[in-house]
């Protein structure tokens, strides 16, 4: 007696006003059973080279897709990764994608990109989206790294995730990163070259590693010199600053008794605010005060006199996180991941004078 497996189906009329045509369809139409579609569709062995091309030609015919997560749950990659990125606005991230996208495409994967708008609940639910459609592995900008419900749903998701200029301590979570220590410190040291004393510094991110990173370079190339910062040139938010957090804490700046010389402004939505303040107030640049920037962009570079800036390769940052997501889904058994760091560099323009 023939195997369940093997038994034809019992007859059945392809109907063409059901919608779309599903696997028995395909197994009636090739004359086999549901089984042997599967085995087909999931490249099995044990299937004869007649009865494979009678399904392929049964599937051709139909114009049927198989179900991914269907496939998925039966132990096969979908082939499907998911990206969570912050801020829509921010053009360093539509950089980040395609630079992951053009890796993940060229090995056969989705790239599905969803925007949490700094929302650390829409990233849980994100989270768990990508958990549902089964996503293989999540590169993720966290907006708040100390998040107790998001790093639960990061620890408790079963896929590899790749954190992009951000560190959490979650096992199964590796990082690239832009060298913004070195990038901070490298533009304080500039500055303090030329004889500055009272550096601003306006940034981002109290809380998340960019943050700490710039934070420390600063104050370490204050120590080289044997200089110490001011702290009340110290202008740090706890997100991720703006152009309106430029433009107030620069107009507080220069209205102090001591104003700075130079003001180290870090973050790309925080130049156009800095500039603005300074306009207004009639502070020229670099006579009256010297100004370097990050994430270099069109603003740095057409605005006279050019900004010198801290830059980095954003489309460098999603290709890496890709490639070091794709070496973790080739070893799925081993759950260690290592940390990338992308180089930045210190362009000098017109923007800085000695003083």
């Amino acid at each position: 007696m023939a195997s369940s497996d093997n038994s034809l189906l019992p007859p059945r009329p392809v109907s063409e006003d059901r919608g779309r045509p599903t696997v028995r369809d395909v197994a009636q139409l090739a004359g086999v059973s549901i089984g042997t579609v599967s085995r087909v569709v999931n490249e099995i062995p044990n299937v004869s080279p007649a009865v494979r091309a009678r399904v392929r030609e049964a599937i051709g015919t139909l114009g049927w897709r198989p179900s991914m997560v269907a496939k998925n749950m039966r132990g096969q990659a979908t082939r499907m990764v998911g990206f969570i990125f912050s801020d829509l606005e921010n053009p360093l991230y539509a950089s980040m994608i395609k630079g992951a996208e053009d890796v993940l495409t060229e090995a056969g994967y989705l790239l599905i990109v969803g925007s949490s708008n700094d929302r650390p609940q829409q990233e849980c639910s994100l989270i768990e989206l990508f958990g549902q459609r089964q996503a293989d592995g999540l590169i993720f900008t966290i907006t708040d790294e100390r998040h107790a419900q998001v790093l639960d749903s990061l620890t408790r998701a079963r896929f590899p995730v790749v954190m992009l200029e951000r560190d959490v301590d979650v096992p199964t979570a590796g990082a690239v990163t832009a060298n913004h220590y070195g990038g901070t410190l490298a533009a304080t040291r500039h500055l303090l070259d030329l004889g500055h004393r009272r550096i601003a510094l306006v940034s981002g991110g109290r809380h998340n590693r960019v943050g700490r990173d710039r934070l420390r370079g600063f104050d370490d190339a204050h120590k080289e010199r044997g200089v110490a910062p001011v702290p009340a040139l110290l202008r740090i938010d706890d997100r991720i600053a703006e152009d309106a957090f430029g433009l107030r804490q620069t107009q507080i700046l220069l209205s102090l008794p001591q104003p700075p010389t130079a003001i180290l402004a870090l973050g790309r939505h925080l130049l156009r605010g800095v500039l603005s303040a300074c306009r207004t107030r009639g502070v020229r640049i670099p006579q009256d005060l010297s100004l370097i920037t990050t994430n270099d962009s069109e603003l740095a570079e057409l605005v006279q006199p050019a900004v010198t800036v801290i830059r980095y390769c954003a489309y460098e940052l999603g290709r890496e996180a890709a490639l070091l997501l794709l070496q973790r889904l080739q070893r799925r058994e081993d759950w260690h991941f290592s940390s990338i760091e992308v180089p930045t560099e210190l362009v000098l323009r017109q923007s800085c004078a000695r003083i």
